[in-house]
């Protein structure tokens, strides 16, 4: 992979959440490569937070990893990690979000599936407790729009990863907690699962 894409606020009811706006277009912000975290096959991915003391949120994607023909060729369900403290000074200050969402061990990435061209499904749950759970049907931006933009835009490559958006539900974890998430297809089949003990 060269580049790890994330679109921006992707589903009205998590725009609403956050007390932010539905834009126009696609817009996105990227990670490091040092953010991944990759599940290894049973699903396991577990990480640290960059600082205990901040408020530090799950969100949870579909997650694609484009071919050679810079089209979808596989799927997952992943986690972008929240740093919500950091980003909400960044807001208030007009910084760059980077300390809020581009940190090391950011974005966990769950068992990898081949991509089928259908709506998902996807859930989280901290602790047993179910937070987010949304069709992929919901978002703004369909995944021929974002790829379109970004492609317009900016230079795809094979192997990119694109995080197409969190819905609502989004919230904080500490440490000890245990995340588990999973992606399905509209009729109940797993595609992807993840699990990570938050060290």
């Amino acid at each position: 992979m060269t580049a790890v894409w994330c679109v921006f606020r992707n589903y009205a009811a998590h725009a609403v959440e956050i007390g932010g706006d539905i834009t126009p277009r696609p817009l996105f912000f990227l990670k490091p490569m040092s953010a991944i975290v990759q599940a290894d096959a049973e699903g396991q991915a577990d990480f640290g937070l960059p600082d205990p003391h901040d408020e530090i949120h799950h969100e949870i994607e579909m997650v694609l990893r484009l071919g050679d023909d810079l089209r979808p060729e596989s799927v997952c369900i992943g986690n972008d990690i929240t740093n919500r403290t950091r980003q909400s000074e960044a807001k208030v200050k007009g910084w760059p979000w980077t300390e809020g969402k581009s940190f090391r061990e950011s974005a966990i990435l769950g068992t990898w599936a081949d991509w089928e061209d259908v709506d998902y499904v996807l859930q989280l749950s901290v602790n047993g407790e179910l937070r987010q759970h949304a069709s992929t049907a919901l978002m703004l931006h369909d995944i021929d729009t974002q790829l379109s933009t970004l492609s317009d835009w900016y230079a795809l490559s094979p192997g990119d990863l694109v995080f197409t958006g969190t819905p609502e539900g989004v919230g904080e974890m500490v440490v000890g907690d245990v995340v588990e998430a999973a992606l399905h297809t509209v009729d109940g089949r797993l595609v992807s699962m993840l699990q990570s003990r938050i060290g």
